[in-house]
C-alpha cells in the first residue's frame, strides 16, 4: 500500500480542500505584510539603512531554511507531523502579533528599538515558518498524489492570488495613501494584523488535515548524524545536487527584489501607495498563472516549468535598470513600466515555487524526504546570506550596477538548469 491509500476518498478530497483553503488565505497575508514591498517600506520609514532592508530577505530565507536541518533527522523518524506543526504555527502567530504591537508603540518607544522588536519578530516568524515548512511538505506527500501536486500548489496560489488581488493590494494602497484614516505608524499596525489574522486562518485549516501515518521509518538522526550524512547525499544523488545548484543561483538572482520599492519612492519619486498596486498586479500574476503552472509542470514536467518560469526572472531587474529612460514619458507610462515588470516577477517566482517544491518532494526517497527537504533548504538558507551583497552594491555602486548584477545571476541561473534531468514516469491526471 502506497503512503496515500489508507485514507478514504471523502478524507483525501477533505485534506485537499484544507489545504488550498490554507494556501489561499495564507497567500493573502503575505501578500498583506509584504517583506519586499511593505516591510521595506516599515524599516525604511523606522530609520532603517539600505543595509538593514539588505537584511529582509537574508532573515527570510534563513529563518525558513536553516532551521529544517537541526529537525529534519528528528522529523523523519516521527510517524506523524502534524504535531510539530501546530506548535510552531502558534510561535509564529504570537511573533507576528508581536509585531503589530511593536507597530503601535513605534513613535512612543525609542525608533531603534521599535526597529529592533520589527526584525527579531520577523525572524523568529521564518524560524517558525523554517519547522511548520518541513511538516507541511511532508504532510502534504503522505494526503497528495504525485500526479496531483502540480495542481494543488497552482490552485492554491491561484486562490491566493485572487484574494490579493481583490483584497490586500487595494487595502495596502489605501492604508498607505494620503486618505488613509491612519497615519504612521498605525497604518503600519494594521497591516500588520490583518496579515496576523490571515496567516492565524491559513494554518488553523492546515492544522485540521487528516494524516496518515508514515509506512516507512528510519531511526530519527541527531544533528551531527545528518550532517555526517550530508556529503553521501549530495554526492549520490546528481539530480537532487543539481537542482540545489540551480535553486541557490536563482535565490542570488533576486537580490536586488527589497530594494524595488525603495528605489521606486527614493528614486523614481512614485508615492508610497505604489507598493498597494505592484502587490495586487503580483496577485494578478499569480492568480492567472499557477493553475497553468501546476497543470503544465504535471503534463510536461517540473524541470520544464523551472527552465521557462526561471528565464523569466531575468527580465524585471533589467526593466528596473531600463525605467530612468521611460521616466521622461510620463508617470503614467512608467507605472505601467514598474506595473508589467511586477507582472513577469510575480509569474516567474510563483513558476518557480510551484516546480521546486514539487521537484523537491519527487526526488526525495520518502522514507528519508524530510531529511533531504531539510538539508536542501539548509544549503539555500546558508545561500540566502549572499543577498546582502546587494546592500553593499547599491551603496557604492548604485541600483542599476545591482540591477544588473542580479539579471547576470538569473542568466547563470537558466544556464545551469540544463544540467536538471527529469525522471520519465507515468503521469495520469484525473
Amino acid at each position: 500500500m502506497n503512503e496515500h491509500g489508507n485514507l478514504p476518498p471523502a478524507v483525501m478530497r477533505a485534506n485537499y480542500l484544507k489545504g488550498v483553503v490554507n494556501g489561499a488565505v495564507f497567500t493573502l497575508g503575505e501578500a498583506i505584510s509584504n517583506p519586499g514591498l511593505v516591510l521595506s517600506l516599515l524599516i525604511r520609514q523606522l530609520g532603517g539603512s539600505l543595509t538593514l532592508v539588505s537584511l529582509i530577505p537574508v532573515i527570510q530565507s534563513t529563518g525558513y531554511l536553516l532551521p529544517q536541518l537541526l529537525v529534519g533527522g528528528h522529523v523523519q523518524g516521527l510517524p506523524y507531523k502534524m504535531p510539530i506543526y501546530r506548535t510552531f504555527a502558534a510561535l509564529r502567530i504570537a511573533a507576528q502579533f508581536a509585531v503589530v504591537i511593536a507597530c503601535f508603540y513605534a513613535t512612543t518607544i525609542p525608533s531603534y528599538w521599535a526597529l529592533t522588536a520589527v526584525l527579531v519578530c520577523y525572524a523568529l516568524f521564518n524560524f517558525g515558518g523554517g519547522v511548520t515548512t518541513l511538516s507541511f511538505q511532508d504532510i502534504v506527500a503522505k494526503i497528495i498524489p504525485p500526479a496531483q501536486r502540480g495542481r494543488f500548489f497552482g490552485t492554491r496560489q491561484f486562490y491566493g492570488g485572487l484574494l490579493a488581488f481583490a483584497i490586500g493590494g487595494p487595502f495596502v494602497r489605501w492604508m498607505l495613501s494620503d486618505e488613509s484614516p491612519l497615519s504612521f505608524p498605525q497604518n503600519f499596525a494594521i497591516i500588520s494584523l490583518v496579515s496576523m489574522l490571515c496567516y492565524a486562518t491559513g494554518m488553523l485549516f492546515f492544522a485540521q488535515v487528516k494524516e496518515p501515518a508514515a509506512i516507512q521509518l528510519i531511526p530519527r538522526q541527531g544533528l551531527f548524524d545528518a550532517l555526517r550524512s550530508a556529503p553521501a547525499i549530495l554526492q549520490a544523488n546528481h539530480r537532487y545536487r543539481n537542482f540545489i545548484i540551480v535553486r541557490l543561483c536563482l535565490l542570488i538572482g533576486r537580490l536586488a527584489e527589497p530594494f524595488y520599492i525603495i528605489y521606486v519612492t527614493e528614486q523614481l519619486h512614485l508615492p508610497k501607495s505604489t507598493a498597494g498596486l505592484l502587490i495586487a498586479v503580483s496577485a494578478v500574476a499569480a492568480a492567472s498563472s499557477n493553475v497553468l503552472w501546476g497543470r503544465l509542470g504535471d503534463t510536461k514536467g517540473m524541470i520544464w516549468l523551472l527552465r521557462l518560469t526561471g528565464s523569466l526572472a531575468i527580465i524585471p531587474p533589467l526593466m528596473l535598470y531600463a525605467s530612468p529612460s521611460i521616466a521622461p514619458l510620463g508617470a503614467i507610462v512608467l507605472l505601467g513600466w514598474l506595473l508589467t515588470s511586477s507582472l513577469i516577477a510575480g509569474i516567474s517566482a510563483d513558476g518557480v515555487g510551484i516546480a521546486s517544491m514539487t521537484f523537491l518532494l519527487e526526488v526525495s526517497p520518502p522514507e528519508q524526504r524530510p531529511l533531504y527537504m531539510g538539508l536542501a533548504n539548509t544549503i539555500l538558507g546558508i545561500g540566502a546570506v549572499i543577498p546582502i551583497i546587494g546592500g553593499i552594491l547599491v551603496n557604492q555602486a548604485g541600483y542599476s550596477l545591482t540591477f544588473i548584477f542580479a539579471a547576470l545571476w538569473s542568466l547563470g541561473a537558466i544556464a545551469l538548469a540544463g544540467t536538471l534531468q527529469a525522471e520519465p514516469q507515468q503521469r495520469t491526471v484525473p
